[in-house]
């Protein structure tokens, strides 16, 4: 006898990612401003522990809207202190959480005014290591350090790529800064984790030089656009190829950034 039906890998695989990550509403941004308010606050005049609760509380209301997981704070690990673990539950989950994240993921809250260091990248990979997780969030003022000339293949940044490298993309680091916190209001955190670790997972996996730029500086999904860009002038792809392949860049990577005209990112 034959049943139709749906399995439930089906109905998880066609959620929308609202339903795994709920959305911030209207009614909520005045109480989520006054947590990112103080974040900024205690960074400029808050003493080390105002300051890494202000944020460790910010995460907690962000890491909590998680749909499919469960959210443990300041858990001790020998002589460290893990600011977040996020549990995903099993069964449950989409595939990106299952083949990308796992079961588990790692955040460390960092509320001072200097970039992430290569310290602190080695440090969260090595709890990465012993709690079998295989992503890591950075949450701070500014992003990973980088070189004077902006290479990402050094210092912090590059130390990050490296690891991913290293470990075969089972030790993968992301950051968000407050500003992009703060843009929650409108967009969606899982969206953005996505989009973050597809951006560095196919950088890294792109072995081919962009003809289009000799700037590493410029973020990889706009180097990409620029590849497309040319790909459309030199006759190689139509209109309509273009059309949907930018459609494919901004679901993967987000919408397209402008600064008076020019591409400055995606988000």
């Amino acid at each position: 006898m034959r049943y139709d039906s749906v399995s439930a890998k089906e109905i998880i695989a066609r959620k929308k990612d609202n339903e795994f990550w709920t959305p911030i509403t209207e009614e909520e941004h005045d109480y989520y401003q006054e947590l990112i308010d103080e974040v900024r606050i205690t960074l400029e005049k808050g003493s080390k522990k105002q300051k890494g609760d202000a944020l460790e509380n910010l995460m907690t209301y962000v890491y909590n809207r998680f749909q499919i997981a469960f959210v443990e704070e300041n858990l001790r690990k020998g002589d460290n202190q893990i600011d977040h673990v996020i549990r995903f539950i099993d069964g449950i989950s989409p595939d990106f959480v299952s083949e990308c994240i796992g079961t588990r993921m790692i955040g460390e809250s960092k509320n001072h005014k200097k970039a992430v260091s290569v310290r602190e990248v080695a440090d969260l990979v090595e709890l990465l290591r012993s709690k079998k997780a295989k992503m890591g969030l950075f949450t701070a003022s500014k992003t990973f350090s980088r070189g004077r000339n902006k290479n990402p293949w050094v210092h912090a940044e590059g130390k990050r790529r490296k690891l991913a490298i290293a470990y075969n993309n089972e030790r993968i680091i992301l950051g968000f800064t407050i500003d992009e916190l703060e843009s929650l209001k409108e967009n969606n955190f899982y969206s953005m984790l996505k989009k973050k670790y597809y951006s560095l997972v196919d950088e890294i996996d792109d072995d081919v030089t962009d003809y289009h730029t000799d700037d590493l500086t410029e973020p990889y999904p706009v180097r990409l656009f620029h590849s497309l860009i040319q790909l459309k002038e030199n006759k190689i792809i139509d209109e309509h190829a273009f059309e949907i392949a930018l459609d494919n860049l901004k679901n993967r990577y987000g919408d397209l950034q402008f600064d008076n005209d020019k591409i400055i990112s995606l988000e």
